[in-house]
């Protein structure tokens, strides 16, 4: 399981419902610092905090408990992304701006925002590989943006379709209740597809002053630890971030980690790299693994990594492995990749 952290908000809460369904707050803990749980500036360990799940899951008896606990969370709670969403003037500005700050809430995952043609997808990704979300993360981030898309807009935001990587589960009767909309197992991400025009929708709250306010705030909270020497991993994991939302330049990932460019080049100079080959390998290990993705076509695995067209993503994708991507997708599993996805 890859590193990280999440805010001791959410660990608050997911205690707060099981102690209502009767789960005594000490045998759900286990080994969970009481100062990090009390703390709402806390932060606890990524892998604790799954614990925690699997603990409330098997305790509660509820295989849909991190559904029903997403739902019943009061706008507010989470803070700057709750109310930067709401001043934001529509969707698309607000979840483009929740994308930038995710990690305030975890720092294990990231969120991407994207628009494609008549479609809006809003997807939870692991830096390395978007299937290695566990099931309850997947289910608790997806239920609690929904509920705050309802929020802010006062309108019906059920989405298109609910993308989700792992296995169908034995009951998905509450999958239609929360969603509204049709749930796809076993696919290559997780996110929620929304048809694009719900994404224009005027907010009846929009602020744009306090909007710029709350995410200059937001952008000075994640900056607190750029001010230390930043790991080659955890620039690498925003430059995932940032290629995913097509902002790949050195200015760019200088904007979302806090820090002046000549700054951040020097870190990653002192690490023995350069900023065009750490993109350059983003790229390549992104692109192994989006091929393998049965859903993804090569066009829309070269839009997905900041490529104009076709044409650049096979000429690069050439220079790293000394083949075109078509040929890659020859040496996959047959079965994996259907016919209309292998050109």
């Amino acid at each position: 399981m890859r590193p990280g952290s999440v805010t001791a908000i959410t660990p608050q809460i997911l205690i707060q419902e099981c102690s209502r369904q009767g789960v005594s707050k000490e045998t759900l803990l286990g080994g969970i610092p009481h100062e990090a749980i009390h703390s709402p500036s806390g932060q606890i360990p990524f892998e604790t905090m799954c614990a925690l799940w699997e603990n409330a899951l098997r305790l509660s008896g509820d295989p849909m408990l991190a559904l029903h606990v997403a739902e019943k969370i009061p706008f507010g709670v989470y803070r700057l992304l709750d109310y930067m969403l709401a001043a934001s003037a529509t969707p698309k500005e607000g979840l483009f701006r929740n994308s930038r700050s995710f990690n305030i809430m975890n720092n294990a995952f990231v969120i991407v925002f994207r628009l494609h043609r008549d479609l809006a997808y809003l997807e939870l990704h692991s830096p390395r590989n978007p299937r290695h979300v566990p099931r309850p993360y997947v289910e608790y981030i997806m239920t609690l943006y929904l509920a705050r898309l309802g929020f802010v807009t006062q309108a019906n935001c059920k989405p298109f379709e609910v993308h989700v990587t792992y296995a169908q589960p034995r009951s998905v009767k509450e999958y239609g209740r929360i969603f509204g909309a049709r749930v796809r197992f076993n696919q290559p991400v997780n996110r929620l597809v929304f048809g694009r025009q719900f994404m224009d929708i005027p907010h009846p709250l929009a602020d744009p002053e306090l909007c710029e306010v709350l995410e200059y705030h937001a952008q000075r909270s994640m900056a607190g630890s750029s001010e230390q020497k930043y790991p080659l991993e955890e620039i690498r994991k925003a430059l995932v971030h940032n290629l995913a939302n097509a902002r790949a330049t050195l200015g760019d990932l200088s904007v979302e980690l806090g820090l002046s460019s000549r700054s951040l080049q020097r870190k990653i100079l002192a690490s023995g790299m350069t900023f065009r080959r750490l993109l350059d390998g983003v790229r390549q290990e992104r692109a192994t693994h989006l091929l393998q993705n049965a859903g993804l076509s090569i066009k829309e695995i070269a839009s997905m990594l900041n490529f104009s067209d076709i044409s650049s993503f096979s000429h690069a994708f050439c220079r790293w492995t000394g083949s075109t991507p078509t040929d890659y997708r020859k040496t996959l599993q047959p079965e994996t990749i259907p016919a209309r996805h292998r050109q």
